[in-house]
């Protein structure tokens, strides 16, 4: 499948580009013990997150992970930057699998609804700690200064949303409002109740946020 390039006009200009192969921005690259290290302190993280929310320290990730403190330390300065590291690194896995699901289809719906599932699919790993990440700040608030993960993750749904808009499957829009919808309904919050509250299945929840989704940008199921 070919990858759709820029020259969209409906696009901002700062969007335009190759929006499947979208990856957020690389960080340094730590040494193998290094990341191993981090990764298992991130997997901690994410524990401690789904167990208790954000209110363990730097002391007691350092317990549970196993470790002397002064290796917890050498990788966050705090505990709110061991929050936004959990963060950044579930984003970055997800705008990936997002990026990989909207290539492996072929029409602007199948790339709406594989990205739906993957979506999905992804969170209900994370969801559990993801639910506590909140930011004070708004989600087109973010993007528009680029932070790196969250601007990764609209380059690759504005490219659905387009792709959409072409195939007249949503009204023509304003990407900016469809991608704040589309995150909006997608919440971490909402997919842990779907999950642990209302006992629905990634497949089956993907495909009624999808279809709340479509819904509310005057898809196929606005009436």
């Amino acid at each position: 499948m070919a990858v759709p390039s820029g020259g969209n006009p409906r696009l901002r200009p700062e969007f335009r580009g190759e929006f499947y192969g979208m990856t957020s921005p690389a960080r340094p690259k730590l040494r193998r013990d290094t990341q191993e290290t981090r990764d298992h302190l991130l997997d901690t993280v994410e524990r401690l997150l789904a167990r208790q929310g954000p209110t363990f320290t730097l002391p007691d990730l350092a317990r549970e992970a196993g470790v002397g403190s002064s290796t917890v330390y050498r990788h966050f300065d705090s505990v709110h930057e061991a929050h936004r590291e959990f963060f950044l690194r579930a984003t970055d896995r997800l705008v990936a699998r997002l990026a990989h699901a909207a290539r492996d289809a072929d029409t602007g719906i199948e790339r709406f609804e594989a990205v739906c599932g993957a979506w999905v699919e992804a969170a209900m790993n994370w969801a559990s700690a993801g639910r506590h990440m909140r930011s004070a700040e708004g989600i087109v608030e973010r993007v528009r200064r680029r932070e790196p993960a969250v601007w990764a993750l609209a380059q690759v749904l504005e490219g659905v949303l387009s792709d959409l808009i072409s195939a007249k499957m949503i009204l023509d829009q304003d990407l900016e409002y469809a991608v704040l919808i589309w995150v909006t309904i997608f919440d971490e919050r909402v997919i842990f109740d779907l999950r642990e509250t209302m006992k629905w299945s990634a497949s089956k929840s993907g495909q009624y946020l999808g279809r709340s989704v479509l819904r509310a940008l005057g898809g196929p199921y606005s009436a």
